[in-house]
């Protein structure tokens, strides 16, 4: 602290806390026992205070001290007196010899408390809790006493001690001593009153004058009864704050959207804004030039084009706000190259591009593979087709930052002709080199108007952003100043080279003498840094940062500074401590250039503009023997080869955090670029690595692997061998089901590689690595859901033929012919299951294995919907009649008396137990016409055998029957408000009427247990439009038995009285299970991007299929609802009109648009047993294959 010769040390630790509480949740742990720490001067004193403190000072030596170290800053706003830098009048504060250093600071020491002693006499109360407040009074007032949230999760460990001798209390007589023992009691009592008391860990402790001691067995005592404490506040804390953080995510994924995409382009909003906002340069004609492109005809792309740092950004955001008032009704779609990991490529920009086009326009997302060549075709497409009249406008900053192999691709295609509708914008710096991008794209673009050059400001505006640019830095306009200051605008007036000088002018660096240009001036900041900060340290910082991928966390970088010698120093308690307020000091000084943005989910500090980061690249990383130790160093500490651990400062980094669950990302995603430039290739080590390819395809994302692979090929993928081309593919075409969960990663392999490997496709021939993967698919290591079917996935050949359809787009590969509107499994067994299809008029009964009809009934006159009587007999819902078909002979078997309700066509077939008296145990009850009967029918005669009415003019709206059939439960709409009404099947009688006061039952979100002994049902509030609601009833005692309100719409529900539970899913994309015997929330699922309207459990209710039947989430998932975990998920290509999961909970079988096949798929693990053909066999094996036409039949 006393080494701070400007006073910054304050403002350091005052400025990182805020940082922290503007960027991430902070827990505020607090050491304060007898003693304020040391107490500093302040470094400012407005004028009126400072000089009434002259008048009353009293004595002439008193008053010349003070006048010696401040002087007046008639600048500021409002006036003040500065405390000047401490060479100022000590120089040898700044020597290098460490005795003459040591003398200043000593020196230094008296003149601080002569100060302090003289504003302790001048200063009222008043004024002395204003200025003369320790750096921990101010942390604590700016974290705990300003915040109420950051207030709740502090902890205060308030040390006690015992035996402590006479003088070192706060009874000491001196007036400085007495002013901090006043404050630090004050401070003590607010604390007291703003902490909760379980989060005050008040301990004692015995005094000792050599401190805490581990072999002192009351301190270790007391040392482990504080671990402890601690240890479990702090658990709670962080345990509320991550339940906090998931009900105040803003940017979750709703119904189908993706919350990543909402993520990005919330940061990229954000950055136009704050751009924008920064912009003082006049522009209009500029702007004016560029709207009238977008009101043209043209049908080429729009280049804005200027040097680097000439404002190219400001001009596009102000482009960008501008468009949403030129043209209020059209899609405006922007994005700013490099500012996320998602926009640091040309394919990641267009899928972001593409996914919110297809949000925006048809209101969900499709299966597009990975590839610029695929979005190109689809961005066209959905350009043309879609129905609004508005126009689309695309605008993209920085293209000049994307590689050059890949803009060249860009070009070819910008060259053509775009849709009347969308136009594209550009801004590229300028360049010389024909292999530059901006000479790329100048000699695809032949249309001389597709260039418009950002002129540089003029002499005016250059002055007038200089006085913005320093009353924002500096909160102060000295006149003096910045006439020297504009003196150098003669050489150079662009945007970045004023914010420089006038940032330098703030941190009293710039060189008032010197001329050139905006490289010039951002070496001499970097000048300033070595010269202020230290040059071996700045040099080490920012080779580290220039060397990272997306940039560094600040945990990161302290680990890292506090493993080199040059930042320790064995004065301080903790030798790396020197490192954490270097770092603060160089965030400090380098301010506007510094960003802290989201990288992978972690907050990464990184260079806020391009040219910025160039030239700091090329003076302190290079490509020699300091980039090559640069990066040995960030490899060994993502890989852990530390060789002297720092205590406290060093932390293990599994790529698996927690096995299955939780991975490393900042290691998976740093590693291989390291590598790379350090050897030259990956493939051996990562990208043909199974374990390190599974993990980062869980713990990062598909994009970023497929990033790798590019990175080895160089930029020419058409370069990589055999094996890395058919990954690349296959992962392009997967990167959609991928990014949505990595584990499917062997699903997704053996779905698009099963053809090529059993026709001995060339392609793999020589992918020795690919059939290794293949091969391990039968027993994945990671749980997976794996196809039966060579055609449930496109396979590489299939993206060929699917580009050279010019005339259909990837969205319409879903929205063929409706085959499958149902699917249901039989009563037993895994082997089939029976579909039907209205359209066709068919029911057909499936091989699940073999993808094949056994038996095939068509002509069925008008089928609407299927319910299984037993393993050969269904009851088909014909129009507005009920029949009985055998599929096995294909035979018809009766038709039920009366015809059902139009709207409500309720009916279930069930197994009347014997007890009854009746001689058929199968019947059916189904509502009758009018909805005021229910009628229990005889499935072998079709007639009517007992009617249950509630009452005259009451109206029935659903019907639920325990499978055991003992049970029946309807819904009432008569009554208001709605009733539920429970009959016992065995007497025929009603036996119970459930009511709640002021509610009504949303029966048609209801499920009953097989044996009858639990309803639950979704309820709500008649005149509360907020969420429904779920109640569970007893109906041995007709009681509500539990009642649930999880604060979001059901949008499905299922009970398991074998599992012991209620699953229900929520409009917010969980899903719930409740424990019916304790009424707890067992688990909380997460994993779907829409709320899923579908929940199907096995025959055991032990695990449960989840997915969302309206198509905007096409994922799959299975549940294991005794845990809480994920079984698999999968994510189709196409959309699928019905699904069914197999009995045994281990299969899922798929209908999909445009296809006449069922699909199905297949829960493997490493445990299971190999595939074997199973003899068992549907009905009578002589029928195998039977075809039967009802209507040749009728004939």
């Amino acid at each position: 602290m006393w080494n701070q010769q400007d006073h910054q040390f304050p403002e350091l630790c005052l400025g990182e806390l805020q940082r922290q509480l503007e960027v991430s949740y902070v827990v505020p742990v607090l050491f304060l026992s007898n003693s304020l720490g040391e107490s500093l001067l302040p470094k400012t004193v407005e004028q009126q205070d400072f000089e009434m403190s002259l008048k009353n000072v009293g004595d002439v030596e008193s008053r010349s001290l003070l006048e010696t170290w401040y002087e007046i800053d008639t600048h500021a706003e409002p006036p003040c007196y500065r405390l000047k830098p401490v060479s100022a009048h000590l120089p040898k504060v700044r020597s290098t010899t460490e005795e003459e250093k040591n003398q200043a600071i000593n020196q230094w020491r008296g003149i601080v408390e002569q100060i302090l002693g003289i504003f302790l006499r001048v200063f009222p109360a008043e004024l002395r809790d204003t200025y003369l407040t320790t750096v921990i009074e101010q942390e604590i007032h700016n974290s705990i006493f300003m915040s109420r949230e950051v207030g709740k999760r502090s902890v205060w460990c308030h040390r006690v001690f015992t035996q402590l001798p006479a003088g070192q209390d706060a009874n000491d007589s001196t007036p400085l001593t007495k002013e901090k023992s006043r404050r630090l009691e004050a401070l003590h009592n607010e604390l007291k009153n703003q902490l909760s008391t379980s989060h005050i860990l008040r301990l004692l402790v015995k005094w000792e004058a050599d401190g805490l001691s581990q072999d002192n067995a009351e301190h270790a005592a007391y040392l482990q009864e504080l671990s402890g404490q601690l240890s479990t506040q702090l658990k709670s804390i962080l345990d509320d704050i991550i339940e906090e953080d998931k009900g105040k995510a803003v940017w979750k994924s709703s119904y189908g959207v993706d919350g990543l995409l909402c993520s990005e382009l919330m940061q990229h909003t954000i950055f136009c804004q704050q751009s924008a906002n920064t912009c003082s340069i006049p522009l209009e004609n500029t702007l004016s030039a560029i709207k009238q492109y977008i009101a043209s005809d043209k049908s080429y792309p729009l280049v804005v084009h200027g040097v680097k740092g000439c404002g190219k950004t400001c001009l596009i955001s102000r482009a960008v706000q501008q468009c949403l008032n030129w043209f209020p009704d059209a899609l405006i779609v922007y994005r700013f190259v490099a500012l996320t990991p998602e926009s640091s490529t040309l394919v990641q920009i267009l899928r972001t591009v593409v996914n919110q086009l297809t949000c925006l326009i048809t209101g969900r997302t499709f299966w597009i593979p990975h590839n610029v060549d695929c979005y190109r075709k689809e961005l066209f497409k959905l350009v043309s087709s879609s129905p609004q009249a508005s126009s689309i406008i695309i605008i993209i900053d920085g293209i000049d930052e994307l590689d050059p192999l890949v803009v060249s691709e860009l070009s070819c295609w910008l060259s053509e002709e775009m849709p009347s509708r969308m136009k594209i914008i550009m801004s590229c710096s300028e360049a010389s080199e024909d292999t530059s991008v901006f000479q790329i794209i100048k000699a695809s673009l032949k249309h001389e108007d597709a260039f418009i050059s950002v002129p540089n400001p003029n002499q005016t505006a250059a002055e007038g952003l200089l006085t913005a640019t320093l009353l924002q830095y500096c909160h102060s306009a000295d006149g003096d100043l910045q006439k020297k200051i504009s003196s150098r605008l003669k050489h150079c007036t662009l945007p970045l080279y004023i914010k420089v000088l006038a940032w330098q002018a703030s941190i009293g660096s710039v060189d008032l003498s010197g001329t050139g240009d905006t490289r010039s001036v951002i070496n001499d900041l970097f000048d300033y840094l070595e010269k202020s900060l230290g040059k071996e340290k700045v040099e080490y910082t920012l080779a580290l940062l220039c060397a990272s991928r997306y940039g560094l966390c600040d945990s990161e970088i302290l680990d890292l500074l506090a493993h080199s010698p040059t930042f320790c120093s064995s004065v301080t308690h903790l030798d790396w401590a020197p490192a954490s307020l270097f770092l603060a000091q160089l965030c400090q000084s380098l301010g506007p250039f510094l960003e802290w943005g989201s990288a992978g989910g972690s907050l990464v500090i990184r260079w806020r503009d391009q040219l910025m980061s160039e030239i700091a690249k090329e003076r302190y990383l290079g490509k020699g023997e300091t980039s090559k130790k640069t990066r040995k160093l960030l490899l060994d500490y993502f890989k852990s080869n530390w060789k002297d651990k720092k205590n406290g400062r060093f932390q293990s980094q599994p790529s698996e955090v927690q096995p299955g669950n939780s991975y490393q990302r900042r290691k998976l995603e740093e590693i291989p670029v390291q590598e790379f430039h350090l050897d030259g290739s990956i493939k051996k080590s990562y990208l043909c690595n199974l374990k390190w390819l599974v993990e980062k395809l869980q713990g990062s994302s598909v994009y970023n692997v497929i990033e790798d692979i590019v990175m080895e090929s160089k930029g020419d993928t058409a370069n990589l061998d055999a094996d890395l081309s058919l990954l690349l593919k296959v992962l392009e075409m997967s990167a959609n089901a991928l990014s949505y969960d990595g584990s499917q990663f062997f699903g997704q392999i053996y779905g698009r590689l099963q053809s090529l490997i059993q026709s001995n496709s060339p392609d793999v021939s020589k992918c020795s690595f690919m059939k290794k993967v293949y091969e391990e698919c039968e027993k994945p290591r990671v749980p997976s859901f794996v196809p039966l079917s060579s055609t449930l996935l496109h396979n590489p050949h299939d993206l060929a033929a699917l580009l050279a359809q010019e005339s259909k787009s990837f969205q319409e590969l879903g929205a063929g012919e409706v085959y499958f509107d149902q699917i249901t499994r039989l009563k037993s067994g895994n082997e089939y299951v029976v579909s039907l299809s209205t359209s066709n008029e068919e029911v057909i009964v499936w091989d699940v294995n073999q993808a094949k009809p056994v038996r095939t009934l068509r002509g069925v006159p008008n089928p609407n919907d299927l319910k299984i009587i037993d393993n050969t007999r269904v009851v088909l819902l014909c129009g507005r009649e009920l029949q009985i078909f055998n599929l096995d002979d294909g035979s018809f078997v009766s038709k039920m008396k009366g015809i059902m309700n139009q709207k409500m066509p309720y009916y279930s077939p069930v197994s009347v137990p014997a007890s009854t008296g009746l001689h058929d145990e199968h019947h059916i009850v189904s509502l009758s016409r009018n909805r005021m009967y229910v009628n229990l029918m005889n499935l072998t005669s079709g007639e009517c055998i007992s009617t249950f009415k509630v009452g005259e003019d009451r109206f029935l709206n659903s019907l639920i029957v325990s499978e055991n059939g003992k049970i029946l439960v309807c819904g009432d709409e008569t009554q208001k408000p709605f009733p539920l009404l429970v009959w016992d099947l065995n007497s025929k009688k009603l036996i119970y009427d459930l009511r709640i006061p002021h509610h009504e039952f949303v029966t048609n979100l209801s499920a009953i247990t097989k044996e009858g002994h639990f309803v639950c049902c979704v309820c709500r509030e008649v005149d509360d439009p907020g969420p429904n609601f779920i109640v569970v009833y007893d109906l041995q005692s007709g009681t509500l038995f539990k009642k649930w309100k999880p604060g979001y719409s059901t949008h499905a529900i299922a009970i398991s009285a074998q599992g012991g539970c209620v699953i229900n899913s929520l409009e917010d994309n969980r899903i719930l299970v409740w424990d019916l015997v304790t009424g707890a929330c067992k688990h909380s699922l997460h994993k779907h991007t829409a709320p899923a309207d579908t929940l199907l459990l096995d025959h055991t209710g032990a695990r449960c299929l989840s997915y969302d039947s309206i198509g905007r989430d096409r994922t799959v998932c299975l549940w294991d609802l005794a845990t809480g975990t994920l079984f698999a998920s999968f994510t189709p290509d196409l959309p699928y009109s019905a699904c069914e999961v197999s009995n045994d909970g281990c299969g899922v079988v798929f209908g999909f648009k445009g296809r006449r096949d069922v699909a199905t798929i297949l829960y493997r693990t490493e445990q299971s047993e190999e595939k074997v053909d199973k003899e068992e066999s549907f009905g009578d094996p002589e029928n195998a294959g039977k075809i039967t036409d009802l209507k040749s039949s009728d004939k």
